[in-house]
């Protein structure tokens, strides 16, 4: 079992037995220093079409054949086809991203262009959702019960043993909607972890196969469990590979339109994340009991679905459950009186 420290994991990743089970077909060399970026925004019928950003290069899902995988069919057969070159850019964009961003192309450009040599740039909305979760699992296993369990028998298999309870993401590292552009030393590491569950997933054999396609809620409607897993990878490697040179577009700029009790909190949940950053520099844990009783207070104050409890404990959401009154014997799990 390789374990890897929250925040400062070193060295070559994934483990040396995943990296040469998975390749992205025809991968070789930088022959030049000519750097290009490529931003597709995915649609799969008339209706996306339409929302397309001209700025960004279309990728149709032609026929939508596998809609359980959602936009990972996508991505997975552009990385099988294609050849990526070492300093250029890779984005996958729903087509919903100006309505979840209020960002187009230009403004994208504009802020790499601002942010020269990085790694990775993200865009991720729901500012709430990144700073009222200590990572975006235990918001996933909120949202999706029993995902965390998952997720852990899935990094069994890979060999990764991450402490979800301590796990970090903040501004810099949380992202939702796979809203990533990023160069292939980013991507390669990502399409390795993402085809492993691929594998298990469509071989549908054995307990783990069963859980990842099992379906989860989802507000708009039914999906299995892998898509809401595979979401949270881009995640889970800024996570853990801190020394990417990671640019992210300021979430407090985003719309607030989800859900707008937030914002009278914005202040709150500015000073959420600087909790966050300040663990990772001190490995302190009074600053984890701070944020979990901050944001315990700003999750009863803004979300009408919060249990107005002492306790809540979101890692232990196993699946078929609700969110419960779990962990009273976490005291960092403990609001303050």
């Amino acid at each position: 079992m390789m374990l890897f420290p929250v925040r400062a994991h070193r060295g070559e990743f994934p483990p040396a037995k995943l990296r040469d089970e998975t390749t992205i077909k025809n991968a070789r060399p930088l022959k030049h220093c000519r750097m290009k970026i490529n931003i597709f925004q995915l649609h799969y019928d008339q209706a996306s079409k339409n929302m397309l950003d001209p700025g960004f290069i279309p990728l149709e899902i032609a026929g939508n054949p596998r809609p359980d995988w959602r936009e990972y069919w996508a991505i997975r057969q552009y990385f099988l086809d294609t050849t990526l070159e070492e300093h250029d850019y890779y984005g996958f964009l729903s087509p919903l991203f100006k309505s979840k961003t209020c960002l187009d192309s230009g403004r994208v450009f504009s802020f790499m262009k601002e942010n020269p040599g990085g790694d990775v740039y993200t865009f991720s909305p729901t500012i709430q959702d990144a700073a009222c979760y200590l990572n975006v699992f235990e918001h996933g296993n909120r949202c999706h019960p029993g995902m965390i369990p998952v997720m852990k028998e899935f990094l069994d298999v890979l060999g990764i043993n991450v402490d979800f309870t301590t796990f970090i993401n903040d501004f810099r590292s949380a992202v939702f909607c796979n809203y990533v552009i990023a160069k292939p030393v980013f991507w390669k590491k990502w399409f390795v972890i993402t085809e492993r569950l691929f594998d298990i997933a469509e071989k549908k054999g054995g307990p783990l196969a069963q859980k990842l396609n099992g379906i989860t809620e989802y507000h708009k409607a039914p999906l299995a469990m892998k898509v809401f897993i595979v979401e949270r990878i881009a995640s889970l490697l800024l996570g853990l590979l801190p020394d990417l040179q990671v640019y992210d577009f300021d979430i407090k700029s985003m719309p607030w339109q989800e859900n707008t009790n937030y914002f009278a909190y914005r202040k709150e949940m500015a000073l959420l994340n600087a909790l966050k950053v300040a663990y990772l520099d001190s490995w302190d844990a009074e600053y984890l009991e701070i944020y979990f009783s901050l944001r315990n207070k700003v999750l009863m104050h803004c979300d009408t679905t919060f249990d107005h409890e002492p306790y809540v404990n979101f890692f232990e959401i196993g699946a078929g459950m609700d969110p419960a009154r779990l962990g009273k014997n976490n005291p960092a799990l403990r609001q303050s009186p």
